[in-house]
């Protein structure tokens, strides 16, 4: 009867955790936060902020890491210049084409011992320019946009746009484009219907309430003065870009330009307990991993944030995953450690690497929770999330009993995610995986994701920081 009542009680506690909504995490982390750690957080979290709003797109992060990174002491990487075997924490950056980078402190293992690798894509959804972006159109002269990433076509209409990126020029210089980032800038802008005058159009679903290809901001909209050497619209556009940045209507064939909202990061809520702003998938894990590297002196094993692209269109491209670059760096760090380096080395240490890949994940929707496994859902406040996708997609046991003694020992807070069958999204891990190293994803989960305003909890965010911290120091 003793053990029926303690199995009786124990069923109530569960119950009543998933009553409470507390059930797969540690509970709401506000609850057992003391003041000094509430300001520790708000502190991060105004860190963070700035960090967010301008690093728009990962040529801007990799600017940012790069300027954040000299300043903390990191040299850029010099496979033929390393004269000398590195130190324990030494500390390093390399860039591959501008577009994706890796910061490491060197260990006091040899890489033969594997690595402590966290891993996060730093693009998000977003409008790019086709190679001649320019049309005019109804009084006004357009930019012709392709789509990078699943977004909601919908959520783009009357939202302030700004315009980032580089043009390539045929004479090798590099002019960066810059439209809209700050207070001063005009914006632009793809105007939506009135609902006195869309009637014709509500039959379409939300799918398509916005179509992709009406997707195109409104670049100018004034005609030239009178008198002017220019005549139409067109040629008023092309003056005034040439005017501004010395480009042609060509030079947009070689330009890498990107539109994103033109919305700075902001406390959301009276109690300022979220943040909202665009590209939290996945530049909130990025700039967590790069906070949490400023805290590694000399690890264990050697500590590595890698930062990639184009996750969001299938990481296929050489600044993604999938490139070689990053085994090619991998060899030139234990060739600077051994003198010598083999194919067998680069085995050995990736299979003894543990990894987190690192990705923000669905918190459960106040107004919309049906989506989500209660019971199996990340909640807001409740921690960084790991992700168990379920089989093939999830990190073995051992290797769960691992991560979870490390967070369990260092207080930081976390919960699991699992999507309800037929939903859910897919993760980079399996490239490390099939490198044979150990791999489980974190992330931490967040409200409006692929939007152009997603919103995360500053306390999620401090215990990603934090678990970032104590794994790469184990």
């Amino acid at each position: 009867m003793k053990s029926l009542f303690t199995l009786i009680s124990l069923l109530a506690v569960v119950v009543s955790a998933i009553a409470d909504e507390d059930y797969g995490s540690r509970g709401n982390l506000w609850k057992s936060m003391s003041e000094e750690e509430r300001q520790e957080v708000d502190a991060l979290a105004e860190r963070f902020k700035v960090m967010i709003g301008d690093a728009r797109s990962e040529l801007l992060m990799v600017k940012e890491t790069v300027r954040h990174a000299e300043a903390r002491g990191f040299n850029e990487w010099d496979a033929a210049g390393q004269s000398s075997r590195p130190s324990p924490g030494d500390k390093f950056y390399a860039v591959n084409r501008d577009r994706s980078m890796v910061l490491w402190v060197v260990g006091k293992e040899p890489l033969a011992e594997g690595m402590r690798l966290v891993n996060s894509h730093i693009d998000s959804v977003r409008l790019e320019l086709k190679p001649h972006p320019l049309r005019e159109q109804n009084g006004t002269v357009i930019l012709d946009t392709l789509v990078h990433g699943g977004l909601k076509a919908y959520q783009w209409t009357n939202v302030p746009l700004a315009m980032t990126g580089r043009i390539d020029l045929k004479n090798g210089e590099t002019v960066w484009l810059d439209l809209g980032m700050k207070e001063d800038d005009p914006i632009l802008l793809i105007p939506d219907l009135a609902p006195h005058v869309d009637r014709d159009y509500r039959d379409r679903t939300r799918a398509n309430a916005i179509e992709r290809e009406e997707l195109d901001p409104v670049l100018i909209s004034a005609p030239p003065a009178e008198g002017s050497e220019r005549s139409t619209l067109m040629e008023q556009a092309l003056y005034l870009l040439n005017e501004r940045y010395g480009i042609d209507a060509d030079d947009w064939i070689s330009a890498d330009i990107q539109i994103v909202p033109a919305t700075r990061p902001r406390d959301v809520g009276l109690d300022r307990a979220l943040v909202g702003a665009f590209g939290l998938d996945d530049r909130l894990t990025a700039i967590a991993s790069l906070f949490a590297m400023d805290e590694i002196a000399a690890p264990t094993h050697t500590a590595m944030a890698y930062m990639v692209t184009d996750e969001e269109v299938g990481s296929r491209w050489n600044i993604g995953v999938s490139s070689e670059w990053f085994r090619k760096l991998v060899s030139e760090m234990v060739r600077a450690e051994k003198g010598a380096v083999t194919e067998l080395d680069v085995m050995e240490c990736f299979s003894k690497t543990h990894t987190v890949t690192a990705d923000t994940t669905t918190a459960t929707n106040p107004l919309w929770p049906d989506p989500q496994a209660k019971g199996n859902a990340s909640l807001m406040h409740h921690g960084l999330v790991v992700k168990l996708y379920g089989p093939g997609r999830s990190a073995n046991s051992e290797f769960m009993a691992h991560l979870r003694r490390i967070l369990d020992d260092n207080n930081v807070g976390w919960q699991t995610h699992t999507y309800k069958a037929g939903y859910g999204g897919g993760t980079i891990a399996s490239y490390f995986a099939g490198w044979n190293m150990e791999v489980t994803d974190w992330g931490v989960g967040i409200w409006s994701m692929h939007s152009t305003y997603d919103v995360a909890s500053k306390a999620d965010i401090w215990a990603l920081y934090e678990g970032f911290v104590v794994f790469f120091r184990s």
